[in-house]
């Protein structure tokens, strides 16, 4: 007799989703996960719009992800006027991505996840069973949202970095401040590894396709993309690599990469082998063996080595900026043509992909944007079919549970992924 397992709302994770979980007796037919926060229509909304509204519309597609929206956003405008800005320019935008994955990680690992580590139901049980441990993590979160905020000018839709320039440079003292906190948490995101080494006991699963940028020591300007051990492909050329549909019961696209469902995210970076700062190196060369070719169950240990990581490479950043001095970053010149431009960047999530056209006025003609959580959602889905079938004949309860630990390791943004109406 068939029956519908549901697991609605998912918790602890950024946006709205469910899990249905359809089976014929104790045998699983199959699973649909479901993202269904109310559709963000942004790229139909940006056609229309000028060049220079492209980057301040695009990055309310959610809070939590708009600085990394607004950078690539600006990157692609700029990538289809061919605009080069200056040394101080791109080294604050590097500074604010690494800002952004020290905040995110944190919130993720020690607000989402470490409840799950210590047997608790949420964040409010954990501060009273780990008072301490919820304190370092948002120390360490705290940290990262003031360089995001100084930098950006606010912390949300930051409005510091703009075309071409900043709205002004940072100062030595605000540098000074920026240093000093970044290596307060420093060591605390060093041990952070040691919270989040040991894997939740999952049934197997299967062995990932890993999508990420290539490694490159100047992230800003990532020019090829790479899969396992496809060969990498040019970034401008993504729409001959990846395809998106759209599904009937999700409001995301599903997105696929040569045919197959990618994994994104922290551990698909570390299988790329990226240049990481001494620290976080010397902590995957330790856990190397937990996470190349390994399944997502690592991701929240490869999060806690890139924290570390974007720790150190934020403290590096700020060092080159107090060198180089509080010399102006004029917005460089901007002459808008027909032309269409493309960038990503790694998101704490993922690679994140922003790609637009423009007429000879600069008015936006097309846009297509692919976030880390549309290309997740194939691999997730078909890893949750695995743990569910891995758990046949267990009590329903524990498979629910494995089923929502299971989605926080992927820890999905579901506010970007939904761009498209479900049929």
């Amino acid at each position: 007799m068939g029956s519908v397992v549901e697991i609605a709302p998912l918790t602890r994770l950024e946006g709205h989703g469910r899990v249905r979980i359809y089976r014929e007796g104790c045998r699983v037919e199959r699973v649909e996960l479901q993202f269904v926060d109310s559709p963000r229509l942004f790229e139909a909304l940006l056609v229309g719009k000028s060049f220079a509204e492209v980057p301040e519309i695009i990055c309310r597609i959610c809070a939590l992800c708009s600085t990394v929206h607004k950078v690539t956003a600006l990157l692609a405008v700029e990538n289809a006027f061919g605009v080069e800005v200056s040394e101080v320019t791109s080294l604050t935008r590097d500074l604010m991505l690494q800002a952004g994955m020290v905040q995110d990680h944190a919130l993720h690992l020690y607000c989402l996840v470490l409840p799950d580590l210590l047997g608790v139901r949420g964040v409010a049980e954990l501060a009273r069973v780990a008072p301490e441990l919820l304190k370092t993590g948002l120390a360490i979160k705290k940290a990262g949202n003031l360089v995001l905020e100084t930098a950006g000018g606010r912390l949300i839709h930051p409005v510091n970095i703009c075309l071409g320039g900043l709205g002004r440079c940072l100062n030595r003292k605000e540098l000074t401040l920026l240093r000093d906190e970044l290596q307060k948490v420093l060591p605390a995101a060093q041990e952070a590894h040691r919270l989040f080494s040991t894997p939740f006991p999952f049934p197997e699963l299967p062995a990932p396709d890993f999508l990420a940028l290539h490694p490159s020591d100047r992230p800003l300007q990532a020019q090829l993309c790479r899969m396992g051990d496809d060969p990498a492909f040019p970034l401008r050329d993504y729409r001959e690599h990846i395809e998106e549909t759209v599904l009937e019961y999700s409001h995301a696209k599903l997105s696929k990469v040569h045919g197959k469902e990618a994994t994104v995210g922290a551990q698909a970076r570390l299988n790329q082998g990226p240049d990481l700062e001494p620290l976080a190196a010397k902590l995957f060369a330790d856990h190397r063996h937990e996470l190349v070719g390994r399944d997502m169950r690592g991701n929240n240990l490869a999060q806690a080595i890139e924290m570390c990581h974007a720790t150190e490479r934020a403290l590096r950043l700020v060092e080159r900026l107090m060198e180089l001095g509080t010399r102006r970053a004029d917005a460089a010149p901007i002459a808008p043509r027909a032309a269409t431009g493309c960038a990503a960047c790694e998101a704490p999530r993922g690679t994140l992909i922003h790609s637009y056209s423009f007429d000879p006025q600069g008015i936006c003609s097309a846009a297509d944007v692919i976030t880390p959580t549309a290309l997740n959602q194939g691999a997730l889905a078909r890893d949750l079919l695995a743990l569910a079938r891995g758990m046949e004949g267990e009590e329903t309860s524990r498979m629910t549970t494995a089923v929502e630990r299971l989605i926080r390791c992927y820890d999905p943004c579901i506010s970007c992924s939904v761009h498209v109406l479900s049929l």
